[in-house]
């Protein structure tokens, strides 16, 4: 009898936050589940005789909820015991479920909540590279710099939204959607490019001419471009002319990068935004005086990501640490590294582990002992692409085909603006796979594709499930957008 008084004044407190409620679930837990959840049986380590209402205790609360959500789903009681009558299960699941909510709603008048926020710049690049694919895009850098409150750039109140925060997004978004959409009905042909750290023209070319590296082969001083010595080499553009740096010779570098030295690999500069593949062997010796010798230990080579500026010229564009590489004594490492890389980007490299080297004396490289890092070539694969069209496109687009536009058959619609592919930086040698035509996504029943499209890819961008009223909104409008004259891309879009 103590076992039911102690089940009834825990029910009775339960029944505080609700007062007014049809069928108090007191008697559905004695009828359903005090048989096996009492302080005896305790089955599942639950003993609703002695367990209290007092959602202020998050273990507590998080104990309700269990309670109502395997009652709710039919998974308590047991199949093998009786099942409740279903207006009794429904009144039981709705008493425990307005208690919560009540207690969650007081919570929420007394202690507030948390403030709405816009995502940080960083979680909005996050968000985007994983909704379409894109690891590497870089958004961040054209956003706005997000404020901080007591040191904290994720507190709602540094995070505003201004009409210059907006108008970033929009320009963000249009560059996102210019990445994710496919704009030709085959993957861009994967090119293999080899190239030099001495390619000519570069930092690495100008800088052997004075000292501060040697081209070597057979991990020997090259015979045709010995060492710069008491007399320097003269006339750079002739030696170019001459294929001095195109020879195969392995390149040793004796100084790191620094604001006046920024090798890069830009003979090749990416046209299509893609995952390349990045092969290089690299080893590293002891120089003295024009010998080559074992080094001193295991040297390492930093590989970076280069956002070229302008018309690329010159050093200190914005770079970002891809990776560091071994460069075992005198025998080279071939390394593989798979990046993604976006238009107009190259890779750069750095001696990481030398220090600055002082070479410019007298007898410039002839005079100079210490380590250095060799590579022996550079080569880039891609891009390439597991499938095609890509998966950020697939998201936004299904399996329609892509078709090229044909203007007569389509009068007095507007078909989407394609800038054509080339190589936007004149020292590049890489060159487009160009494909004829203009090509666009096909739907031959715009908005019941429309409709089936959105309602896979509105729960992915809102992470939430999204009804059938919104997702008619969007609908709506690209109704609208075809109306006006747009194709089915540019109304989707």
């Amino acid at each position: 009898m103590r076992t039911r008084t102690t089940l009834i004044a825990a029910c009775a407190v339960l029944a505080l936050a609700a007062p007014l409620r049809a069928a108090p679930p007191v008697k559905f837990f004695e009828a359903h589940c005090v048989a096996c959840h009492d302080a005896d049986a305790k089955q599942g380590g639950l003993d609703l005789t002695s367990l209290k209402f007092t959602p202020t205790d998050p273990e507590n609360a998080a104990k309700w909820v269990t309670i109502h959500d395997r009652v709710a789903s039919g998974e308590m009681p047991p199949k093998k015991k009786p099942r409740p009558d279903a207006a009794d299960l429904a009144a039981a699941v709705k008493a425990v479920r307005d208690d919560l909510i009540a207690a969650e709603r007081k919570a929420a008048a007394r202690d507030g909540r948390p403030q709405l926020r816009r995502l940080t710049r960083v979680e909005y690049e996050n968000t985007i590279r994983d909704l379409f694919d894109l690891p590497g895009l870089p958004l961040q850098i054209d956003l706005p710099a997000d404020g901080q409150v007591h040191g904290f750039d994720k507190n709602g109140d540094a995070l505003d939204l201004s009409h210059v925060n907006l108008a970033k997004y929009f320009e963000a978004a249009d560059r996102v959607l210019d990445v994710a959409i496919a704009t030709r009905p085959r993957a861009p042909k994967p090119d293999k490019f080899r190239t030099s750290l001495a390619y000519p023209s570069g930092f690495v070319a100008h800088v052997l001419m004075h000292g501060d590296g040697v081209l070597l082969k057979n991990k020997k001083p090259d015979p045709d471009f010995p060492p710069a010595g008491a007399h320097e080499h003269i006339d750079q553009g002739a030696h170019e002319r001459m294929g001095s740096f195109r020879s195969g010779a392995s390149v040793g570098l004796f100084r790191t990068e620094d604001e006046s030295f920024h090798p890069y690999f830009n003979e090749f500069v990416a046209i299509y935004p893609g995952r390349y593949k990045l092969t290089t062997p690299l080893w590293s010796f002891q120089w003295d005086k024009g010998k080559v010798l074992p080094s001193r230990g295991t040297e390492a080579a930093r590989l970076s990501v280069v956002q070229l500026t302008g018309d690329g010229r010159g050093g200190g564009h914005p770079s970002t640490v891809l990776t560091y590489l071994d460069a075992p004594s005198i025998t080279e490492k071939v390394h593989e590294v798979t990046t993604w890389l976006n238009p107009r980007e190259t890779l750069g490299f750095n001696a990481a582990s030398l220090a600055h080297a002082h070479t410019r004396g007298k007898d410039r490289a002839m005079g100079f002992t210490g380590p250095a890092i060799a590579c022996d070539y550079f080569e880039i694969e891609g891009p390439i692409h597991d499938s095609w069209p890509p998966l950020g496109h697939r998201r936004l687009f299904g399996d329609l085909p892509i078709k090229e536009f044909d203007p007569k058959a389509h009068p007095g619609v507007r078909p989407p603006a394609r800038n054509p592919d080339r190589q936007q930086l004149f020292m590049a040698r890489n060159k487009p796979d160009p494909i004829p035509g203009l090509w666009t996504v096909h739907s031959e029943k715009p908005l019941d594709d429309a409709d089936k499209l959105l309602a896979d890819f509105l729960p992915r961008a809102f992470r939430r499930p999204v009804s059938a009223d919104v997702r008619k909104q969007y609908v709506d409008r690209v109704a609208d957008r075809l109306k006006a004259g747009d194709c089915f891309e540019l109304a989707m879009r």
